[in-house]
């Protein structure tokens, strides 16, 4: 598969990608982390032009294919972090999520967990242009954390959206990057099975494939960036982190605690 490079962005070029922001869960301290035994859950922060529409569509419980979001669809290993997601959550949006379940106590305390969860919204254009980029900044920034407790509501509740800018990296080299690595081969692979009918295509990897979830999202953007904007599939496509379960559509996932790398030795 080759994308055609496109002329908007030349290499070396900076772009930009706005996103919009939903977290919900509790506010707690922002020195202990502690939440306040007054604290029940909510929406804590909001952009401000956020579609009312796709905000139902937002929920965790709908963004990893599940009636409701509970700690046990979540790998053990990455309770810590959260789950993490990337789809489309409509026609022209794509969504982000970071979620998990913390201690009320604070982040090593022994109470009650409580759901905490971010979601970063970006338009779909963004997402098919810049896919390393979207995933390699929710890798570094996106996290499930309480919103303080002592910040403004009116604030919290309509803030401007987040402006991200970061240098644009071509197709040519993403394809260079793919060329050379084991994973670059078996995605591509995967890619193209899965055109092959319209059925559900995991791929799973595991610690023997990336050593971290940060190694998987930098391949899985490069991958994506290489993709072809015609590939018939495009908007079926997730990027899991953390999951118990893969979601519908073509999904690359990654679980640490998968002890094997069938996933690359399948595609050698």
């Amino acid at each position: 598969m080759r994308k055609v490079v496109s002329t908007d962005n030349p290499p070396d070029a900076e772009a930009s990608i706005a996103f919009r922001r939903l977290h919900y869960g509790k506010l707690a301290d922002a020195v202990t982390g502690v939440v306040p035994p007054s604290e029940g859950y909510r929406v804590t922060r909001r952009t401000m032009d956020l579609d009312p529409e796709l905000e139902g569509r937002l929920s965790p419980a709908r963004l990893i294919g599940r009636r409701r979001f509970e700690l046990d669809v979540v790998a053990p290993p990455a309770r810590g972090l959260g789950c993490f997601v990337a789809r489309m959550a409509s026609a022209d949006a794509m969504a982000m999520l970071r979620a998990r379940f913390r201690p009320e106590d604070g982040e090593n305390g022994g109470a009650r967990l409580h759901h905490q969860s971010s979601v970063w919204v970006a338009a779909a254009e963004d997402w098919r242009r810049f896919p390393a980029a979207c995933l390699s900044i929710a890798a570094r920034q996106l996290r499930a954390d309480p919103d303080p407790v002592d910040e403004a509501e009116t604030t919290r509740l309509a803030e401007a959206p987040t402006r991200w800018r970061f240098r644009w990296i071509t197709p040519d080299q993403a394809g260079s990057v793919l060329a050379r690595a084991s994973w670059g081969r078996a995605i591509l692979e995967h890619f193209t099975t899965a055109l092959e009918s319209n059925d559900d295509a995991p791929l799973t990897f595991g610690s023997s494939d990336f050593a971290s979830e940060n190694d998987f999202l930098a391949a899985v953007g490069f991958a994506l960036l290489y993709l072809p904007a015609s590939y018939p599939r495009w908007d079926e496509i997730s990027v899991v982190c953390g999951l118990e379960h893969p979601l519908p559509g073509v999904c690359l996932r990654y679980v640490s605690n998968v002890a094997t790398d069938a996933a690359l030795s399948a595609a050698a």
